[in-house]
């Protein structure tokens, strides 16, 4: 038995290695993704185009607008005191944010009143308005701590009004990079794609070509079929992210913080579960077209509803429920928990299990239809 299963494995590699299309799709593709991805999917927000208006035109309120000329956050387009244009320029999306200075500024400061300043947005893109928001938020307090700092007065007051001042700290990502969270996120979602688009698509091509009818005559068993199947896309699987470390740490210098064995089993784990996603998809196939369909559609299932563009908590409840069925929920976490938190297995056995007891189902579900289909 442990005979005729290495000759099937080692027919699946002879087959997968002759095409050379198939070699770019599992080793170069992937790689250029992500590089790509990882430097293209962020959260950061930089360079929003930014109006300023200086209606008061004095030290301080040109202390405030040249603040925001050295972040990288803004390009500021210029100082624009008719209102109109300014609007005018808001309409036509030539800015994204606009900041208004107004009349009097300084001598409100001056004077220790409440000096405000109007903060125009284009809401269109609510992602960038809520960052850019944030970011004048934070510059307008950095450029008020200067101010009270320079006055020795301002802090005796504050310093006898017995303020609390919150230290913040960010655990885990203290530079609060995307790429920390993101890039190992993107390593799931390689390896969900090639596992499924790999294991479907040529179980499916035995079909089209009639080497699957040569191969149920042989003497070989379904279940050592189905093994001769797997085994050889788990081993490329096992590479594949193997590599992808190494690019991760190198090219973004993002280390596993937690155990590498832990990381390896976990993904194999998930492999097996891909795979037989892989082989039901072929069992309701009779063509490549079908298995690129059928597969094209799980991913997209599988990526929006991981929790990798949007999280879980903001879906609607129905939606948060059909998560549970998707295993690309529970490997995003038990990567990220890994890579960042350097988390160990007590505290990631729910998704574990999760994901067993999903490839169980799966996998058993898609053996016993390609026994039916062989018998």
């Amino acid at each position: 038995m442990v005979k005729r299963i290495f000759y099937l494995v080692q027919k699946e590699f002879r087959q997968v290695f002759r095409d050379k299309s198939m070699i770019a799709i599992l080793f170069v593709v992937p790689f250029i993704q992500l590089v790509l991805l990882g430097n293209a999917i962020t959260t950061e927000v930089k360079h929003i185009p930014l109006l300023i208006s200086d209606q008061d035109n004095t030290p301080l309120s040109r202390g405030l607008a040249a603040a925001f000329g050295n972040m990288v956050y803004f390009d500021v387009l210029g100082n624009e005191t008719d209102y109109s244009e300014l609007t005018r320029s808001l309409d036509e999306g030539h800015t994204k944010a606009a900041l208004i200075i107004p009349k009097h500024f300084q001598r409100d400061v001056v004077l220790s009143r409440r000096p405000a300043v109007q903060v125009l947005l284009d809401g269109l893109d609510g992602n960038t308005a809520g960052v850019a928001l944030r970011y004048i938020s934070q510059i307008t307090g950095q450029y008020q701590g200067r101010l009270v700092s320079d006055q020795p007065a301002l802090v005796a007051m504050l310093r006898d009004n017995r303020s609390i001042t919150a230290e913040t700290r960010f655990w885990f990502n203290p530079e609060m990079e995307s790429k920390v969270y993101v890039v190992p996120g993107i390593v799931g979602l390689l390896l969900l794609i090639i596992t499924v688009f790999l294991t479907s698509m040529s179980i499916v091509r035995e079909k089209e070509i009639g080497t699957l009818e040569q191969l149920m005559v042989t003497p070989l068993r379904s279940s050592e079929l189905i093994l001769g199947k797997i085994i050889p896309f788990s081993i490329l699987g096992m590479i594949e992210i193997s590599i992808a470390m190494v690019l991760v740490y190198v090219l973004f210098g993002i280390g596993v913080e937690g155990s590498v064995l832990l990381l390896f089993a976990e993904s194999g784990l998930f492999i097996l579960t891909t795979l037989g996603v892989g082989i039901l998809i072929s069992t309701i196939s009779e063509t490549q077209q079908q298995a690129l369909f059928v597969g094209w559609f799980f991913m997209i299932f599988a990526i929006m509803l991981s929790g990798f563009f949007v999280p879980i908590a903001n879906m609607p409840d129905v939606l948060q429920w059909v998560t549970y069925l998707n295993p690309l929920r529970y490997f995003l976490t038990v990567v990220r928990e890994i890579y960042l938190k350097g988390s160990s297995i007590e505290y990631l056995l729910p998704e574990t299990l999760a994901m067993m007891l999903f490839g169980v189902i799966v996998f058993s579900t898609a053996v016993w239809r390609y026994q039916r289909r062989l018998a």
